[in-house]
C-alpha cells in the first residue's frame, strides 16, 4: 500500500432490512459458541493469530480441526 492510499474501511448499511438479512445470512452459514476463557487467555489469542496473520476465530477453528484431524 503506498502512503497515499489509505486503508477502506467498511460502511455497512444500518436499514432494517440490510441487518435482517446480515442476521438471517448468519444463522444460516453459521454456528455460534460462546466461550469462557480463563483470565488473559483472549489476549494471547489474539497475539498468535497476529502472528499467524489470521483472525481469533481462524486461529481457534484451526486449532479445533487439527485436534479433530489427530483423533
Amino acid at each position: 500500500m503506498s502512503d497515499n492510499t489509505k486503508p477502506r474501511s467498511r460502511t455497512w448499511d444500518k436499514t432494517p432490512e440490510a441487518t435482517a438479512y446480515r442476521n438471517q445470512y448468519a444463522a444460516e452459514h453459521y454456528d455460534r459458541v460462546t466461550l469462557a476463557l480463563p483470565a488473559g487467555f483472549r489476549d494471547k489469542l489474539d497475539r498468535a493469530a497476529g502472528d499467524a496473520g489470521i483472525s481469533r476465530t481462524a486461529l481457534i477453528v484451526r486449532a479445533v480441526e487439527e485436534h479433530i484431524e489427530k483423533r
